[in-house]
């Protein structure tokens, strides 16, 4: 690439502000902007990447010759339309990080749910196993590793199907994790969408990795000759004998119906142990060492908004979980319910074409809450309310299965809801908006309430 500057529009995002500090480390010029000043922005600041807060045609300074957007950005985007009447180059996220990535080998993770834990696993292993791959996250790892860099050898890279650039890449390996109903206002219908996951698996060099327990992905697995893992009988990589335990998840390993040894990983939940297969297919199969990472694994500290622990106070533990699909939703549902306690969940519905796209789905996603509350849709890039509000999702929970199923305005939630915590609870924020905020003013409601009384 023959490129000065790159202008990053929405820099703060997740996906972005890797993107950026990947191109960083190539040693390209970058910079870009976002509407609103938060934590990325500032670790970006730190790295002297120029941000600006505000989306104007201004600040596409003329020595820029490439622009690059997320499928968060829409069409009227004032930077978008400007760098158009400027000739500069256009290009998404997807595309030119497959673009960056050329010459290495690429691990490609995809799938509805679960690729940020994995490609977390498949970082942390390689690292700890004395490698240096290239990453790009879509989440924070807990241990202070970076969620994107530039490395060596391999790129391990958490792929996006939300807009099909994820078929950009000519992966070494692949994973796909699992096929759901999801983002289906770009896809149309699922028929389009298995059909682009095939083509993904097709377009692998090496070997492609899928969960045998979706037919969906089974069904890709066996057409291209891949390896598969799951919990039914017929995976190459099979997990028995699961138990849960508070943070901690414990199975035993088979390989080709032989027993390898237990496996220890303080991730929660069964749907976890689908994501730590899935890393360990992928270990195995590079011959890294699959003794040496089962070893590892205990020491895992996760990612930041998946099933994390942000407070444990007073009796409660209250938990920040990126969930936001109904899918996603009851598996960290079922994972907190391993925890023993009663459970209060907050829900913070995200996208409103997601909400009514599943609508049926998602009234039926917190029957294990002992206590719901429902919250204003997160709009994201949406500028379109929908029909469909929270108070409208909590009634029709309350209808179908949930009697104390409540609405609260999210303006309202620190409010009421430390009043509603009693000892013991497990309470869960769950959602791909800014819930996690939430969540930090009602533990500070709620810890401010506790002294109160204590005096």
């Amino acid at each position: 690439m023959n490129l000065k500057k790159v202008h990053l529009i929405g820099i703060g995002g997740a996906g972005m502000s890797g993107l950026a500090c990947i191109l960083q480390d190539r040693g390209f010029l970058v910079q870009g902007s976002d509407i609103a000043d938060s934590p990325k922005i500032e670790m970006l600041r730190k790295r002297g990447i120029k941000t600006y807060i505000g989306h104007r045609e201004s600040n596409l300074s003329d020595d820029v010759s490439l622009v690059c957007y997320s499928s968060a950005v829409g069409p009227d985007n004032s930077e978008l339309s400007g760098a158009a009447k400027k000739g500069v180059e256009i290009i998404k996220r997807g595309k030119l990080l497959a673009s960056l990535c050329q010459g290495t080998k690429i691990i490609a993770v995809a799938g509805s749910h679960g690729k940020t834990t994995v490609v977390s696993l498949l970082s942390y292993l390689f690292r700890k196993a004395g490698l240096s791959p290239t990453v790009f996250i879509g989440g924070l790892p807990v241990d202070g590793s970076l969620s994107a860099a530039w490395g060596q050898g391999f790129s391990i890279i958490e792929t996006d199907e939300s807009d099909g650039t994820f078929l950009d890449y000519q992966p070494y390996l692949s994973v796909i994790t699992n096929i759901d109903k999801e983002h289906l206002n770009y896809y149309k219908n699922l028929a389009n969408l298995r059909k682009s996951f095939l083509s993904f698996a097709q377009s692998t060099e090496a070997k492609v990795f899928g969960c045998a327990d979706d037919l969906k992905v089974k069904q890709i697995i066996d057409k291209v000759g891949g390896f598969s893992f799951g919990l039914n009988s017929g995976s190459g990589l099979r997990a028995k004998n699961i138990k849960l335990s508070g943070n901690f998840s414990y199975f035993d390993l088979f390989k080709n119906r032989k027993f390898c040894f237990p496996v220890k990983v303080p991730l929660a939940g069964i749907h976890n142990c689908l994501n730590v297969l899935a890393a360990l297919s992928v270990i195995d199969y590079l011959e890294i060492g699959l003794e040496e990472a089962k070893k590892n694994l205990v020491g895992f500290k996760g990612t930041k908004r998946r099933f994390q622990l942000k407070a444990d106070c007073f009796g409660v533990t209250f938990i920040d979980d990126y969930a936001h699909h109904p899918t996603e939703i009851k598996a960290a549902l079922e994972a907190a319910t391993s925890l023993g306690k009663r459970l209060l969940v907050v829900l913070q519905p995200h996208r409103p074409s997601r909400v009514e796209a599943l609508f049926k789905e998602f009234s039926g996603c917190l029957e294990r809450a002992d206590l719901a509350v429902v919250t204003d849709i997160y709009s994201a890039s949406e500028s379109c309310q929908g029909s469909l509000s929270g108070l409208e999702l909590a009634k029709a929970m309350r209808g179908k299965y949930l009697q104390r199923a409540l609405y609260i305005k999210k303006e309202e939630l620190a409010l009421k809801i430390p009043g509603m915590i009693r000892e013991g609870d497990v309470v869960i924020g769950l959602g791909a908006g800014d819930i996690n905020k939430e969540m930090s003013k009602i533990v500070y409601a709620f810890k401010k309430n506790r002294r109160q009384r204590k005096y």
